[in-house]
């Protein structure tokens, strides 16, 4: 009888073995994949910087690079266009067409997603010069945090001075209500907002995927109409009529001229939207099995040369939910984007 138990101990350790084996080379496979993505991320981020920094920027984006040395052009404008302001129209160099800075996913093969934002296409938090980006944020938040709290703390927050204002907060109240002291200083990332009086409470629901959508730490409340998330879109707009014209309207087209762009009957928005792409660009990757994206804010100075001319703001990690995760990408018929190219 013990000969017996002893086989069976011997086989259900055999096949406990066997499943460790299992597991362990499914976490190898699983982390080598990981470490594929992150190199071919790398990859393919250099690759949008050399396109940002040498292609043609417009309206429609930036043209992708060509295999030949074609010049990317621009077309002739038509005289109703000269008269209106608009801006000239490329012709792209490759079949790919061009960059679209505006949030799409990317599908850069092998389950590496990519997704390109214009910083243009954001709202600034140095210096919010829109009162609709406030009281919007108050309406949407569970939390009961009037637009006057969230313009009056993060002023004061960013200002260097002590003097607090009528609903801000300054070091006293931050350690009152168990957070870290203001910076008395701008703000150097958008997460950074977590850590300002009222506006906690009002992010708390929201990812961190939501904020950098939406949110650059430098600039105003100005956006890219073409480019901007439609999210930063109903921020700015004086109403979300107005915001949902606009959305509408870019769905079949891009505006050429800020004279295109809907607008109250006041004509508020012109001064609060632009229409070409600058100012650098955030890049977002990921690969489907792994739903957390790494994420670069990307600046650049035309009056600098070489490898200096861009500065890397910052870089963070973030879990993406579930409906930027499982949004659609687009295939892009370029070799930057061809997992069996040489440029991986």
């Amino acid at each position: 009888m013990s000969v017996i138990w002893l086989l069976a101990t011997m086989v259900l350790a055999a096949a406990a073995f066997t499943l460790w084996v299992d597991g362990a080379r499914d976490k190898a496979v699983d982390r080598q994949q990981q470490v594929d993505a992150r190199i071919r991320s790398s990859n393919l981020f250099h690759q949008v910087l050399f396109t940002y920094m040498t292609g043609k920027q417009g309206v429609e984006g930036v043209a992708w690079p060509g295999l030949s040395a074609v010049a990317t052009g621009a077309s002739a404008q038509s005289v109703e266009d000269f008269f209106d302001g608009a801006v000239s129209r490329l012709t792209a160099q490759t079949a790919a067409g061009f960059m679209k800075m505006n949030g799409r996913v990317l599908d850069a093969g092998d389950g590496l997603r990519v997704m390109i934002q214009d910083r243009a296409g954001l709202i600034g938090l140095s210096f919010i010069n829109k009162a609709s980006v406030f009281s919007v944020l108050s309406d949407m938040g569970a939390e009961t945090v009037s637009a006057r709290q969230l313009s009056h703390a993060l002023a004061d927050y960013q200002d260097h001075d002590d003097l607090r204002r009528v609903s801000g907060g300054e070091a006293y109240h931050y350690k009152e209500f168990g957070l870290p002291a203001p910076a008395n200083g701008f703000l150097r990332t958008p997460l950074q907002l977590r850590s300002v009086l009222h506006w906690e409470a009002l992010l708390r629901p929201l990812s961190d995927a939501w904020l950098l959508q939406r949110f650059k730490a430098d600039g105003n409340a100005a956006i890219n109409v073409n480019t901007a998330q439609n999210g930063a879109i109903e921020l700015v707009a004086s109403d979300l009529a107005v915001a949902q014209k606009i959305i509408s309207e870019r769905k079949g087209r891009l505006f050429y001229s800020i004279f295109d762009i809907p607008s109250d009957a006041q004509g508020a928005e012109s001064s609060f939207f632009s229409i070409m792409p600058s100012g650098g660009l955030r890049f977002w990757s990921w690969h489907t099995n792994h739903p957390v994206a790494q994420v670069y804010d990307v600046q650049f100075d035309p009056l600098v040369s070489g490898q200096n001319s861009w500065i890397v703001n910052w870089t963070t990690r973030v879990v993406l939910p579930d409906e930027m995760a499982q949004r659609a990408a687009v295939k892009i018929n370029h070799p930057f984007f061809h997992s069996s190219s040489s440029s991986y």
